[in-house]
């Protein structure tokens, strides 16, 4: 036995004619204008979302990073217990619950690493960039802290 399929007879209009191969004539054929409107309806809806991504309008201007003008309380918790249930909405669950980005961090830690981090920055309209700082500015802050520092400190112990 060879690998060919076995010769048929096809009869049309009387004449005998030999047909080599299977008779296939069941399966879709290709139609290539149905193929190529779909192709350019594609490109037309992928040149849409284009143009209207584009048109969400001007890029937002966040303002460069800044100190936290609040103190992050972090051993309130400290040494507690708290009973975890598992149908408590996010506010009331165990951990530490940022309410800007509505999520839920589970240690101290990590709640630090989040308020300190790039995704909550960005929901509070900060990039990532530090504003960058002139020397009277560095000199004035040096003023605010020398004169924010405790007399008898141990800093100033040491210097007299």
């Amino acid at each position: 036995m060879s690998g060919r399929a076995p010769e048929k007879d096809a009869i049309k209009g009387g004449d005998s004619e030999k047909v080599v191969g299977v008779d296939n004539t069941f399966r879709r054929k290709f139609d290539r204008e149905e193929y190529l409107e779909r192709a350019r309806e594609r490109e037309r809806q992928e040149e849409e979302s284009r143009s209207k991504s584009k048109s969400k309008g001007p890029p937002v201007q966040r303002k460069p990073l800044k100190h936290r003008d609040y103190e992050v309380d972090l051993e309130s918790r400290l040494g507690k217990t708290q009973v975890v249930t598992p149908v408590a909405p996010l506010s009331q669950q165990a951990g530490y619950y940022c309410s800007v980005c509505k999520c839920v961090v589970k240690d101290s830690a990590n709640y630090l690493d989040h308020i300190n981090g790039k995704k909550h920055q960005r929901a509070l309209g900060m990039s990532m960039r530090v504003e960058r700082a002139s020397v009277d500015q560095v000199k004035q802050r040096f003023e605010v802290l020398k004169k924010r520092r405790v007399p008898g400190s141990f800093t100033e112990q040491v210097e007299n």
